[in-house]
């Protein structure tokens, strides 16, 4: 009867020290995103607003001032959790992933198709391709015309409320906050 008691109460104290595990992995766990979303969500907040070109920085040390004639202004946005970018009339959707700023959108165009091919699946559905060369330009599935989106990436350097450095491409672009 001892014996058995003994054991129930080990059995209880290894239940206690393992709900405690998991509670602190649990409140370690939340800590470590809350601050990620916290340290992302403050990235994101500070490239909302128009940012207006100044200068490239090439990759071979070289420095190009952009001429008032030619700087275009960038426009990022976030409205109900929808973040959207405009840059000379070229709308779409941004997201920040890291510390990679991601542009999307569907590009107005006017573009012959010189292939189609059609993709059978294993149940039957069926799928046509349009393509220019190695370029896919839409998708038909379903009835429906389904363009391809193009996605542009940026990594961000450093932003803050007056300057934004972007690396495109190995060069660093630099804009100017204009509000």
């Amino acid at each position: 009867m001892k014996i058995t008691k003994q054991l129930q109460d080990l059995e209880m104290k290894l239940i206690k020290e393992k709900r405690i595990k998991i509670f602190k992995s649990l409140l370690f766990y939340l800590t470590l995103n809350l601050w990620f979303t916290a340290c992302t969500s403050s990235v994101e907040s500070k490239l909302i607003g128009v940012w207006q070109i100044d200068h490239v920085d090439y990759n071979d040390q070289n420095t190009s001032t952009v001429p008032e004639n030619e700087r275009y202004s960038m426009e990022l946005s976030k409205e109900n959790n929808k973040k959207k970018f405009s840059i000379d009339g070229v709308i779409g959707s941004w997201l920040l992933k890291d510390s990679t700023l991601l542009f999307e959108n569907i590009p107005e165009s006017k573009t012959y198709i010189d292939s189609m091919f059609v993709i059978n699946d294993a149940y039957g559905n069926s799928t046509i391709i349009l393509q220019n060369g190695d370029q896919k330009i839409a998708t038909i599935k379903d009835g429906f015309v389904v363009p391809e989106k193009v996605t542009y990436k940026m990594k961000v350097i450093s932003v803050n409320l007056e300057e934004l450095i972007l690396q495109i491409d190995e060069d660093l672009h630099t804009y100017n906050k204009v509000n």
